[in-house]
């Protein structure tokens, strides 16, 4: 896809540091503008691990959050690439910083590569978002049913919520219900949208709910 050749380009030219931080200062003023209009919207936005090394981080983020007015709560960062993540030293301090700041910690894509139990005990995450390969085909294959099954349980036990990727079918939807889930994304939820049709749609449903 156009992402998978676009990311590595901009890692291999030096550039994911100021994409990130273009990313972001985006994606903090669009939820501004929704909780304006609308409290209590949150956005995520990717944080590759690789850019744990950058000590200006926490304060640039910072700067963004108090430009645009959005609380700290309303944004989470979703870890990317756990497996250039050190499980200790200033990777780890500077993850503390970010969750002492007040933005929500996701450990994205879990179940793949590194994202083993040892992260989850040393990262200070509060959110877990189970990778979509194993979400999809959970109805078909029992061992995929039984990872999330489990997943969901160790996150809960551990205080976090868990985030389903991949939701694309109502009956992976109900089964996800009957888990216990937190949060799912994917086609059944929605589709990829602009800010402006997203905001439209919060209005009319919005306005249902009050009807």
């Amino acid at each position: 896809t156009a992402a998978r050749e676009f990311i590595p380009a901009g890692e291999q030219h030096d550039r994911t540091a100021k994409l990130t931080d273009f990313i972001l200062e985006q994606a903090i003023a669009a939820a501004a503008g929704v909780n304006r209009r609308q409290a209590g919207f949150g956005i995520a936005v990717n944080l590759s691990a690789r850019l744990l090394s950058d000590k200006g981080l926490v304060l640039r983020l910072r700067a963004m959050l108090a430009r645009h007015k959005l609380p700290p709560e309303m944004l989470t960062l979703e870890l990317t690439e756990t497996a250039e993540l050190e499980s200790s030293g200033p990777a780890l301090d500077m993850l503390n910083a970010l969750r002492d700041l007040g933005v929500t910690i996701a450990i994205d894509d879990y179940g793949t590569g590194l994202s083993t139990l040892e992260y989850l005990k040393k990262i200070p995450a509060s959110e877990i978002k189970i990778d979509q390969s194993f979400v999809k085909t959970m109805l078909d294959n029992r061992s995929d049913l039984v990872m999330v099954q489990s997943t969901i349980a160790l996150a809960h036990s551990l205080g976090r919520k868990v985030v389903a990727e991949g939701v694309e079918h109502q009956g992976v939807l109900d089964a996800l219900i009957d888990m216990g889930w937190d949060v799912a994304q994917g086609y059944v939820i929605g589709r990829p949208m602009s800010i402006d049709s997203l905001t439209r749609r919060m209005s009319t449903e919005r306005r249902s709910s009050v009807a």
